[in-house]
Formats: C-alpha cells, sequence, structure tokens
C-alpha cells in the first residue's frame, strides 16, 4: 500500500464525516417538525486488501442513512390516534346535545310542564275564569315550542353530521390518493442502489396519523425488519404496502381506490348517505361499507347519525335517533294522557282522528298506542246527570267494523248493540238509544240519534280515548308536530274543565292535575316500554343524555391518557434530541478534524519525498 492510499483513507474519513454532520444538521433543523423521525449515519469499513503480513484497511464507507422508527410502536400511536380523534368527537357532539335539555330554573321543558300542570291547577280552582284558561293556552304553546324545537335541533344536528361526512369522505381521499403518490416516489428512489427515502416515508407515516384520525384504518406493511445497528429501529422494506378501510384496500402499493357518498344505498328518498367502495375509478359496482366502519371522526360521526335508514325513514344504529326516538316517545306519551283525560268532558258527538292504513277489518291491536282494555262510554242529559253508561271492550282480534254485521268483534257493533246499560229492564234508555257509531273514511264516529245528550268517553286502560283523539286537547302524533287544538287555541275560552255538563264542575281539571302523577305506558310495541310519570320519563330522558355524555368525558380522558403515553413512547424513538444531537456534532466534528490532519500529514510527506527527489 502506497502513500497516495493514505490519502485515500483519509479522504473517505473527511467525507463520512461531512455525511455525519450534514445528517446532524438535519436532524437539528428539524426538531420541532411535526412527524419527523431523526436519522443517524451507519458507517462500516471499506473492503481491505488482502495481504501479508495481513489485510490493509482502506478507509470507512457510509453504508446508509436510517431512520430511527420502531414500526411497533408507531403502529399503536396510529390506533390510539384514531380512537382519540372519535372520542373526541363524539363527546363534543354529545355535550352539545346535553344543552338541548337545560334542567336549569325558568328554562327547559321539564319547567313548561311544572306551568303547564300548575295552569291546570288554577283552572281546578275557578274552572269559570276565562283568564285561567288563556295562561293554559299559552304554558301549553310554550310546552309545544319547546318540545318541537328540541326535536329540530336534534333532526339539524342529524343533517349536519351527514354534511361534516361528505367533507371527511373527500379528504380521505385526497389522502389516500397523495400516500399512493408517495409510495410510487419510495419504489423509485428505493428500487436502486439501496437508498432510504427516509422524509418520504417520514411524509407517509404522518399522512397515514392524519388518515387514522378521520377513519379506522389497517395498515400492513410487508417484511418488517429490525436494523441490529441501531437501536429499537423496525420498518417496512417499502414492499406489500396496504391501506384497508372496512375490509377494503383504498391503497395498495402505488395504487388507490376511493371510497365515495351514495344516497341509493340505504334509501332512494334518505337524506343521509352511506359510504361505499369503488374498485377503480371506473366501477359501477359500488359495495356499502357504511356499517363496518370504526373508528376516527368517520366512525363517530357514523354511530351518532346513524349507518342507515329504515322503512320507516328512521335512521339505524345512531345515538342520535335514540333521543330522537325518546323524545317522540315521551311527545306521544303526554298527549295520549292528556287526551285520555281530556276525553272525559262530554260532548255533542264523537269523532276519532283518521287512522292512517286502517280499514274496517284492520285489528285495533296493531295500532300503535292501543292496548288490550276497555272503556266506557258516557252519556249525560241536559241538566248533566249521567242516564247511561257502556262499558266496550278492546282485546287482540277487535276490529273496527263488519258491514256484514256478523263479526260481534267489532267496534262499532259492540257500541250499537242493544244492551240493557243501566240494568234496569228499560230498553229505551241505554247509549245505543242515544247514540249510534260508524266507521267511514279510516274514522270513527259517534253521532247522536236525539237532540239533548251528550257523551264522553272514559279510559279503563286501553287508551283508544288517548291514541284515537276523540276529544282533543293536544294535537299531532309526535315531537314534530305536536301542539294544542286548533279551536282551543283561537279561543282558549272554549277549554273545559267540566266532566259532567254542568256549570262549576271541575272535574276534567282535577285528573288533569292527579295525572302529573300517575304512571303511564311511554314506548311503541316494538320497543321497550317504560312505565313512568310524564316529568319522570322526560326526567330519564335528559338523564340518560347527561350520561352518555358524561361517560363520553370519561371514555375521551382515559384514551386521550393512554394516547399521550404512546405518543411519549413515540417520541423517545424517533423525536430528536438536541442534546444527543450536538454530542454527535462534537463527535463528527474531532473526526473531521482528524481526518484532516491525516491528509495534512500525508501532504508533508509527499512535500518531503519531492524534497528528496530535487
Amino acid at each position: 500500500m502506497g502513500i497516495f492510499d493514505g490519502l485515500h483513507i483519509g479522504y473517505s474519513g473527511l467525507s463520512a464525516s461531512q455525511t455525519g454532520i450534514n445528517t446532524t444538521s438535519h436532524n437539528i433543523s428539524n426538531a420541532n417538525t411535526p412527524g419527523y423521525s431523526r436519522q443517524r449515519v451507519v458507517q462500516e469499513p471499506k473492503v481491505p486488501l488482502h495481504s501479508i503480513p495481513g489485510d490493509s484497511g482502506s478507509g470507512v464507507n457510509v453504508s446508509t442513512i436510517s431512520r430511527i422508527h420502531d414500526e411497533f410502536v408507531y403502529s399503536r400511536f396510529r390506533g390510539s390516534s384514531s380512537k382519540l380523534e372519535h372520542d373526541q368527537f363524539t363527546k363534543d357532539t354529545l355535550t352539545e346535545i346535553t344543552s338541548y335539555f337545560p334542567d336549569i330554573e325558568d328554562n327547559g321543558i321539564a319547567n313548561d310542564l311544572k306551568n303547564f300542570f300548575n295552569s291546570w291547577s288554577d283552572i281546578a280552582q275557578d274552572p269559570s275564569n276565562s283568564a285561567n284558561k288563556v295562561t293554559l293556552a299559552k304554558s301549553t304553546e310554550a310546552l309545544t315550542r319547546d318540545i318541537k324545537s328540541t326535536k329540530k335541533m336534534l333532526g339539524d344536528l342529524q343533517d349536519r353530521l351527514d354534511d361534516r361526512l361528505a367533507t371527511a369522505v373527500d379528504e380521505v381521499n385526497r389522502i389516500g390518493k397523495e400516500i399512493a403518490q408517495v409510495n410510487k416516489e419510495i419504489n423509485k428512489i428505493e428500487s436502486s442502489n439501496d437508498a432510504n427515502a427516509n422524509d418520504l416515508r417520514d411524509r407517509r407515516d404522518s399522512l397515514e396519523l392524519r388518515l387514522s384520525k378521520l377513519i379506522g384504518i389497517n395498515v400492513f406493511k410487508g417484511r418488517i425488519r429490525s436494523h441490529s445497528d441501531i437501536d429499537r429501529s423496525q420498518t417496512d422494506q417499502g414492499t406489500d404496502y396496504n391501506i384497508n378501510i372496512a375490509g377494503r384496500n383504498i391503497v395498495d402499493g402505488a395504487s388507490f381506490h376511493p371510497i365515495q357518498l351514495d344516497r341509493t344505498e340505504s334509501s332512494p328518498t334518505s337524506k343521509f348517505s352511506s359510504v361505499v367502495y369503488v374498485s377503480n375509478d371506473n366501477s359501477s359496482d359500488q359495495i356499502d361499507i357504511t356499517s363496518n366502519i370504526r373508528g376516527g371522526k368517520i366512525g363517530a360521526i357514523i354511530a351518532l347519525r346513524g349507518d342507515g335508514i329504515d322503512e320507516s325513514g328512521r335512521a339505524t344504529n345512531s345515538k342520535i335517533q335514540r333521543y330522537i326516538d325518546d323524545l317522540d316517545d315521551f311527545a306521544k306519551g303526554l298527549m295520549d294522557g292528556v287526551n285520555s283525560v281530556y276525553a272525559s268532558s262530554p260532548q255533542k258527538k264523537l269523532e276519532t282522528k283518521i287512522f292512517d292504513g286502517a280499514n274496517e277489518s284492520t285489528k285495533l291491536s296493531t295500532i300503535d298506542g292501543i292496548n288490550e282494555g276497555s272503556f266506557d262510554l258516557v252519556v249525560y242529559d241536559k241538566d248533566g246527570n249521567e242516564v247511561a253508561r257502556k262499558n266496550i271492550e278492546i282485546d287482540e282480534d277487535t276490529i273496527f267494523d263488519d258491514p256484514t254485521n256478523t263479526n260481534k268483534n267489532s267496534l262499532v257493533y259492540k257500541i250499537n248493540k242493544s244492551t240493557d246499560d243501566n240494568g234496569d229492564n228499560d230498553g229505551s234508555n241505554d247509549v245505543d238509544d242515544f247514540f249510534k257509531a260508524t266507521f267511514g273514511s279510516r274514522a270513527l264516529r259517534i253521532d247522536p240519534l236525539v237532540d239533548g245528550y251528550t257523551i264522553a268517553m272514559e279510559d279503563k286502560g286501553s287508551n283508544f280515548a288517548g291514541t284515537s283523539q276523540v276529544h282533543r286537547f293536544f294535537k299531532g302524533d309526535s315531537a314534530s308536530n305536536i301542539d294544542l287544538e286548533d279551536a282551543l287555541k283561537n279561543n282558549p275560552a272554549k277549554i273545559k274543565a267540566n266532566k259532567a255538563p254542568v256549570d262549576g264542575n271541575n272535574e276534567v281539571a282535577n285528573l288533569m292535575v292527579k295525572l302529573a302523577n300517575q304512571n303511564i305506558t311511554f314506548g311503541k310495541e316494538n320497543s321497550q316500554k317504560s312505565f313512568n310519570t310524564i316529568e319522570g320519563f322526560y326526567r330519564q330522558i335528559s338523564s340518560n343524555i347527561a350520561s352518555d355524555a358524561a361517560q363520553s368525558v370519561r371514555s375521551y380522558d382515559a384514551t386521550k391518557a393512554l394516547n399521550d403515553t404512546i405518543e411519549q413512547e413515540q417520541k423517545s424513538v424517533s423525536g430528536v434530541d438536541m442534546d444527543e444531537e450536538l454530542v454527535s456534532l462534537m463527535k463528527y466534528q474531532t473526526a473531521y478534524q482528524a481526518n484532516a490532519k491525516v491528509i495534512t500529514t500525508i501532504d508533508r510527506m509527499l512535500d518531503a519525498l519531492l524534497g528528496i527527489k530535487q
């Protein structure tokens, strides 16, 4: 080995030290760059010259510049970030919903209910006072207005979530397409010369993290390898890269397959969009993946908004829809309970609401709200005396009417049947002698046969009086349209407080006051029913929402603590430590100076050698 070989060895040391200084400088300048992984220069001796008495070294070689990255730690961080975003969005949304159900003094539906029943109490004390009836009308309108407003706010929130879903899906597609492009660039760089596309890999990891915050993803990176020369560094070899959402690959190496929003998948008339997977940009084949999406903001949106629409137009698997259903059950129970009591106030004739989809042979037990039980028809004369009372039983097979008059279990037949209601063996003073029932145009009518008599309906457990709205105080069928009956709204003086049609009777008003503390049935036949007071059921709704919101806060706090721990572990592996970098800088500076000294020494040796020749 000659003197020039020593010069070459010194130069290799200078070059390696310069690379180390440059890499350390790169680390320091990106110390505060989000997603940056610190890099390290890996050196190895060059192939020596094999000679006697032994190998003669030929200098140093920079084998690679590796980024310090633990794929397993990073995958945990990516997963915890996805759950944190999901929990935070859920927490923020449920916290907003709790503001729709205030329980503060002089505000909210609970206070409206209190004012409503207090107004009935005032009327019970003075049933002839028209001012009290005006107050009742106003308190009723305030109650129904707040119920409708709360239902609308919940519905509007569902609509806003659907809009946010569209924005989030667009962002998922943009990020997914960018990741596929980054993969293409990584493959191009790393396909030759054993190069490492470190900054591009950091860029891809940052995009993965952003994508995981939007939607739950599974990332598959084939052939994970460990760097034995760098402590705690594992990374993939850039092959077999896939990103999977709900069982479908949206990124397959350098290829990208988008997800889209579609309304026809959930319902042709639905205002909610479903998320569908498209295998390629020109494919007409769409696979609905909405119900399989978990994690991230989109997973939270779908869990809150719902993953589809059923035949009745309700969102399925939706937390918000459950609150809407509960509010509808509350409004329906309130209307049925009040209307059932109000039906006991007599009038000249009775007429039910129109039963949508019903006909003569429809079984009453199939109509939501009507139970097996009975009700009394009570007839009063002009002096307010009860002259006849008939009990009408409703069982599982009772129908509205049978034109052939052969089905004795029809409601019309039971009302019109000649019976000795008074038990006095007088066939001329019973209910069927004063009134007659008919069914037509999907409604039941009970009309007078003689003048001077009034009729009332007292429910005995069937809830027919309330559900049929035969003499209604409230109109509507849900929290969306609950309202005071138009005739009473336009003229509150028409509000009746009496049971017997005589001045000063306050029996209906007293029954309304008692209703506030009576347990009634809430809920539908196909859902879990609840037996509670009107205010108690509302308190149950607001308590459930408050409990869900509190649970979401606890879940977020726990996830945040776990995420912070994993993030610190991630930073400890890949983050830039300024003290460590300064030590490395000093090390490379010293090596550079030493190698420069070697070259200077060889230079002087050459000068001496040339001087000998002279």
